[in-house]
């Protein structure tokens, strides 16, 4: 979680750093998305594994483990742009309940409107994979393919590969990341012993390969139209499981850096509210400083923030709600 935040902070950076590999790294840093909802995908399976567990409290806890926090920081930002026209209060209403999003305005946020939807089926899926198995992971994962390639195919045929669907692309393309996440949850959950022998190893390895080969070609010849219609999303279906993989082998040999990167794995929600609007409301306005100036302070401006945020959340939200909310 921490280095998929830290990622995708980079990929927000707008000025170039003129090293041809780092810009690389930044201009595919949306695949920390896909990190998140891996990660959440496997982690709900845990969550709704547990003998104790209560659907209510499930629902009570995703909800006020995000939703409180969305609406602090929506409702500081709202007061900062000092409009209150009914517009404005019309928008602010939208953002808040997330509505904005699906009837297709361009959303910041809409992450949250991404995850909040996705917990909300989950407990559907994992009833269903309970009664028939891994069957149910794939239809849901064929589900989500499904809506890409309709909504691409709509696009590029109807539409000449117009995106008329705002945001809402972004929450398409990470469907079946979501619950391939969900599978190795119930790999790593319910005991399945799976061997990584060097076949698999090396199978795992070309397969991300290949598809890092496809995400470059992607990247510098047919990004923006491929964006439009959401298939520029396709290579990290495979290459974010091995990718996972990788960095878990790596924060387990070198603890010191695991230590650091779970401190902004912790606040990964309130660093992505807190950076994404602080972009928004600043970053056009520091015209006394250069641009590397500008990325560098509203980069600490988004680590202060999200801090305080996370003390708020910790110290006022959570209690208020009787329960413990994980991170």
């Amino acid at each position: 979680m921490g280095f998929a935040i830290l990622w995708i902070m980079l990929f927000h950076l707008r000025v170039p750093t003129d090293l041809a590999v780092i810009d690389f790294i930044r201009s595919v840093g949306y695949g920390g998305v896909d990190i998140f909802l891996f990660l959440s995908g496997f982690g709900l399976y845990f969550s709704m594994s547990r003998k104790n567990f209560e659907i209510k409290k499930y629902y009570r806890s995703r909800f006020f483990r995000i939703v409180p926090e969305y609406w602090v920081v929506i409702g500081i930002v709202f007061l900062a742009q000092m409009d209150f026209s009914a517009r404005a209060f019309y928008l602010l209403v939208c953002k808040a309940t997330t509505l904005g999003y699906w009837i297709g305005y361009r959303d910041e946020s809409w992450f949250i409107s991404c995850i909040l939807f996705l917990y909300a089926i989950y407990p559907i899926y994992f009833k269903l994979f309970k009664k028939y198995g891994i069957k149910a992971s794939f239809h849901f994962i064929g589900a989500g393919f499904s809506l890409m390639l309709i909504y691409a195919l709509t696009c590029i045929l109807y539409y000449n590969n117009k995106n008329y669907g705002g945001f809402i692309i972004l929450t398409y393309a990470r469907i079946p990341i979501f619950f391939i996440g969900a599978i190795f949850g119930h790999w790593a959950k319910d005991g399945c012993r799976i061997e990584l022998s060097k076949k698999l190893k090396i199978a795992g390895l070309t397969a991300a390969f290949i598809a890092s080969i496809i995400l470059i070609l992607f990247q510098t010849y047919f990004f923006y139209a491929l964006q439009t219609c959401s298939l520029a999303y396709i290579p990290y279906i495979i290459i974010t499981p091995v990718l996972c993989i990788l960095l878990a082998i790596f924060f387990d040999k070198y603890k010191t850096i695991d230590k650091i990167f779970t401190v902004f794995g912790l606040m990964s929600l309130e660093l992505y509210l807190c950076h994404i609007f602080i972009y928004k409301l600043f970053f056009d306005f520091i015209d006394f400083l250069d641009k590397d100036s500008s990325n560098i302070l509203t980069m600490l401006i988004s680590f202060f923030a999200a801090y305080i945020l996370y003390i708020v959340n910790k110290k006022v939200l959570t209690r208020r709600t009787n329960i413990r909310i994980r991170p």
